[in-house]
């Protein structure tokens, strides 16, 4: 662990300490025997699909090389996780499910009764939004996805460009993406997104700004723009070191990203979140912002009133335990004083909208600390107020970004990190 490691954190102890206080353990343990969750009214679904033919370097997620006698099994467990946290919860009303992985769309018969069983034991009331890969989108993959009531996709096409998506293991061709893409935006679903990335080694703002001008060309209303995360487990991070290859230093990253938000704003897409910009009145596609949800398969979190909750990552061990009705919880993390605030108002950031009006209801007594926060987050120029809300700026949103890619991902990074070496971790301080 170097000194960079050590000096972040040092800054993100001392600035949770200040904002949540003491009584916050940031440790994810194995829960109670007798642990259970709290009884639910209305939250959002996620649904792990962890299948990939091609295993793509920078991808951090819980995934395994597809094979159709694997698919059953999964289903089945899936359909028993779905039956766990109803009986659990109650029929609560779910307002979105987000279908992601791996590749769902290798496993569409499997979503498909997964989706059955959710409306058999749900109220399901919100948006389906599902993740596409391009090699994967053809007539008949459209036809399944409308008929399984999906209405906003994800495509991620990452780059149109050849030398770009053969850097991150892409293994298709651009026109591959494109068909993809103009297939979808043409088959009446609500809203599509294109995921486009940016920050990539020797890439340049032009080519970044040429690759979302094609997805906008082709019909996406939404873009989703992230940069390279570099997370130490995953195949790039080990390439990364082994090449003593560098990631893009701040000045490229701050261009291409003042690059992104300029041509957006032309463009007419509004930003939406920190990554993402929609154009017109589609629903918004959002991966994240949920402000609450459980979990289904191998390695989904679950976030409660109580706190947050981790599935067991292996999916032999994932699918033994919904065999045997024992549930694959394998980490929980419980919130103590106002954590849940603070969690929602990060999100909010997130948005790059913070509702003022709300602060009271959502942080209670540490309401007074966040608005002095806010106070100093506006006078930086970083937010302006806008009626009600802040918003931020692009100057905000580029160091929030910034601050989540070295500060938020490094939890990330600590706690997947011991949840793929072990399938049921005693305990990771984060």
């Amino acid at each position: 662990m170097g000194p960079d490691y050590r000096l972040s954190r040092l800054i993100t102890h001392s600035i949770r300490r200040h904002l949540v206080g003491s009584e916050q353990r940031w440790v994810f343990e194995r829960p109670p025997q007798d642990w259970a969750p709290p009884p639910i009214e209305r939250t959002s679904l996620y649904l792990h699909v962890p299948f990939c033919r091609h295993s793509c370097p920078y991808c951090p997620y819980t995934k395994v090389q597809y094979r159709e006698s694997l698919v059953e099994p999964f289903t089945l467990a899936a359909i028993a996780e779905v039956d766990w946290w109803a009986d659990a919860v109650g029929p609560a009303e779910i307002t979105s499910v987000y279908i992601g992985g791996g590749t769902p769309t290798l496993a569409l018969d499997s979503v498909a009764r997964v989706l059955m069983r959710v409306r058999e034991r749900f109220r399901l009331t919100g948006d389906i939004c599902i993740e596409t890969n391009p090699a994967d989108v053809d007539d008949e993959t459209v036809r399944r996805l409308h008929d399984m009531g999906v209405e906003l996709v994800s495509v991620g096409v990452q780059s149109f460009q050849q030398e770009k998506l053969a850097m991150l293991g892409r293994d298709y061709a651009p026109d591959i993406a494109e068909r993809a893409l103009a297939l979808l935006a043409g088959s009446d679903f609500a809203s599509v997104n294109a995921d486009i990335m940016f920050a990539l080694p020797c890439q340049a703002a032009a080519d970044v700004i040429a690759d979302l001008a094609r997805a906008a060309q082709l019909g996406a209303d939404q873009l989703t723009t992230y940069p390279l995360f570099t997370f130490p487990y995953t195949a790039v991070g080990k390439y990364l070191r082994l090449a003593a290859v560098r990631m893009p230093d701040l000045r490229m990253r701050q261009a291409h990203y003042r690059a992104i938000s300029g041509w957006c704003a032309q463009q007419g897409f509004e930003r939406v979140s920190v990554w993402g910009f929609k154009r017109g009145t589609v629903p918004r596609y959002s991966s994240v912002t949920r402000d609450g949800y459980i979990g289904v398969g191998p390695g989904a979190g679950s976030h409660l009133s109580d706190g947050f909750v981790l599935n067991t990552f292996d999916l032999s061990s994932w699918t033994g335990a919904m065999r045997d009705g024992r549930g694959a919880t394998a980490l929980r993390m419980p919130f103590a004083g106002e954590m849940s605030g603070w969690w929602w108002l990060y999100w909010r950031f997130y948005d790059t909208r913070i509702p003022l009006d709300d602060l009271d209801a959502a942080l209670g007594n540490d309401a007074p600390k966040a608005r002095r926060w806010l106070r100093v987050v506006e006078q930086a120029g970083f937010a302006v107020r806008n009626g009600g809300r802040l918003e931020l700026t692009e100057r905000g949103a580029f160091w929030l970004h910034l601050a989540q890619n070295y500060f938020a991902l490094n939890y990330v990074n600590t706690l997947w990190t011991q949840a793929r070496r072990e399938p049921w971790p005693r305990a990771v301080a984060i």
